[in-house]
């Protein structure tokens, strides 16, 4: 009787797939993240306007400082953008995102469990979250929020209640190696 519950137990693991046993916790993930949250790096993103059924590709550089996260748009346009909460001159779905776009670059995994419902896949060194907003103000802009990386935060997809979609990828770079005169003043 015990050895056919030991086949029994291993004919269960061997049907299991991996990454129900390997689920990084919670714990675990918001430890590496914080421990290896970039201070600065670069971004390529594309945004699909549902609207204008157009996509849109840019690129740039981002760096955490006390005043906020500085978002620099490179390419096709100059722009720069500090997503802080405190920023009044943002659109209001910008001051919505803010707090989100700060806790995944900076590692702060439980200021973002304030926001959504997350549910993580895969391993601690090839992780997946997908994160549902749990707060009205974050649910009426933004459906579902994807997330995957390794050390930090790698690629970021985020669907919109309207329709639009942005893609992120995000790469470490160190402060220095920032394109001259396009980093933040």
């Amino acid at each position: 009787m015990r050895h056919l519950l030991r086949r029994m137990c291993a004919a269960l693991c061997l049907l299991t797939p991996a990454a129900v046993w390997a689920t990084p916790s919670d714990d675990a993930l918001a430890e590496r993240l914080a421990t290896h949250a970039p201070q600065c790096g670069r971004f390529e993103q594309s945004r699909w306007l549902a609207d204008l059924d157009t996509r849109l590709d840019s690129r740039g550089h981002f760096q955490r400082r006390e005043d906020g996260l500085v978002w620099q748009t490179t390419a096709p346009v100059n722009d720069r953008v500090v997503l802080s909460e405190g920023n009044d001159d943002l659109p209001r779905g910008f001051q919505v995102i803010a707090p989100v776009f700060s806790g995944l670059v900076s590692g702060d995994w439980r200021a973002l469990e304030s926001h959504f419902t997350i549910e993580l896949s895969g391993e601690l060194e090839e992780w997946q979250a997908s994160l549902t907003p749990n707060e009205t103000t974050v649910a009426e802009r933004l459906a579902q929020l994807r997330v995957s990386g390794n050390r930090q935060v790698e690629r970021v997809e985020l669907e919109f209640t309207d329709g639009d979609r942005l893609d992120l990828t995000l790469t470490p770079t160190a402060c220095e190696e920032l394109d001259e005169g396009d980093s933040a003043p």
